[in-house]
């Protein structure tokens, strides 16, 4: 069997552009921040009228 990271090509296909690799930040954007942004407001819409209920 195949390890994980030889399933995933690391070659520019022929007649493409080559492609830079990301930086931290654009991994860290991608894999951090976007999906912790929606967390943040999915549970301000779900949790925010029980807030502003309690007042």
């Amino acid at each position: 069997m195949l390890p994980g990271p030889a399933l995933i090509p690391l070659e520019t296909l022929p007649s493409w552009p080559a492609v830079n690799d990301p930086t931290v930040l654009e991994m860290l954007t991608l894999t951090l921040f976007i999906p912790l942004g929606i967390t943040l407001v999915v549970a301000a819409l779900i949790l925010g009228p029980g807030w502003a209920a309690r007042d």
